[in-house]
């Protein structure tokens, strides 16, 4: 199996490419433009190309001999989509259509594609599933719903197989704290620094959070089971913020204090992941409550390795 991962050297794509190695022993080729991602985040084995969606010839080059491609390269911001707007679109857009025009012209076989959650929007009923509403209230949320949709519509034509994964609210090592995705990891790194665990509103906002090994399993599954539609991945479970804040309170210390929230919050989120249990033989294994201590074991590690690390920590997140 020849794969091309794009977005390879970023937190689920280099954890996608690992697996892929290490189980599959398939043959992985990485795409990314490293404007995120890392060269020392692509697993050894790996053919990197660096280059952009947006570039013919970088495409041409990464899809070579390639049958199969799990596409996670992306502008990944709720709410960086409202205030960059134009790069949402150039890469989540426009970018996803060229690569699976140019995998179309090199006769690729299967394409995997990385959705999300903020295809739902505010869900209209917990736990959402495959088939609720989809209205998304971001640019970020409609632009991965706009490549759901290109998807099926040049895999019907071209009797390319497609799956697209709807990814929830991913933890785990590799990921860097933002203030616009990963409050885990955020609060994580903002505790070891000995800053403030700074929780947007009353802290009562819920998402479901999945470990991103759990993911990179899902991921794998869709590409093993060859089974095609939407697929929910999640942990099926509904957690506060508050509760997120305490856990890791528990285990790195430090203070919890409350802001006043922006505007336009999803309130509640929480994924019906039966249909991936079913399809794909999905079980997510990652819990919270022994995650988030060994998520702390290692942030202080790289805090003791590089002791500046900490200093550039923001603090605050929002639920987006």
């Amino acid at each position: 199996m020849r794969v091309l991962v794009t977005g390879g050297a970023g937190f689920i794509g280099s954890h996608v490419a690992r697996l892929l190695r290490e189980r599959e022993k398939a043959d992985v080729t990485v795409l990314d433009n490293l404007s995120v991602g890392q060269r020392g985040s692509v697993p050894d084995g790996c053919r990197l190309v660096v280059g952009d969606l947006n570039d013919p010839m970088a495409l041409a080059r990464a899809l070579d001999g390639i049958d199969t491609v799990v596409h996670l390269a992306a502008f990944v911001s709720i709410r960086g989509s409202f205030e960059r707007p134009e790069e949402d679109l150039r890469t989540n857009c426009y970018g996803t259509l060229s690569l699976f025009r140019a995998s179309v012209d090199a006769g690729v076989k299967r394409i995997v594609f990385a959705s999300s959650m903020a295809v739902y929007g505010e869900p209209t009923a917990l736990p959402v599933s495959e088939g609720s509403p989809t209205l998304p209230g971001s640019p970020y949320g409609l632009s991965k719903l706009r490549g759901e949709m290109w998807g099926r519509i040049l895999a019907a034509k071209y009797g390319i197989e497609f799956a697209a994964l709807r990814y929830f609210n991913t933890y785990g090592q590799g990921q860097t704290p933002s203030d616009y995705v990963g409050v885990i990891t955020t609060f994580v790194a903002c505790a070891v620094a000995g800053k403030p665990i700074t929780v947007y509103g009353d802290g009562e906002q819920t998402r479901d959070f999945v470990w991103v090994e759990d993911v990179a399993q899902a991921t794998l599954l869709a590409i093993r089971q060859g089974v095609q539609g939407v697929f929910n991945v999640g942990s099926g479970r509904e957690v506060s913020i508050n509760e997120i804040a305490r856990l890791v309170q528990r285990s790195a210390g430090g203070r919890i204090v409350h802001v006043t929230a922006p505007p336009g919050e999803v309130r509640r989120m929480c994924a019906d992941i039966s249909r991936a249990r079913r399809l794909l033989g999905y079980a997510p294994r990652g819990q919270l409550e022994e995650q988030i201590p060994l998520l702390v074991q290692h942030w202080r590690s790289r805090q003791d390795r590089s002791p500046a690390a900490g200093s550039r920590v923001t603090a605050g997140w929002r639920a987006t």
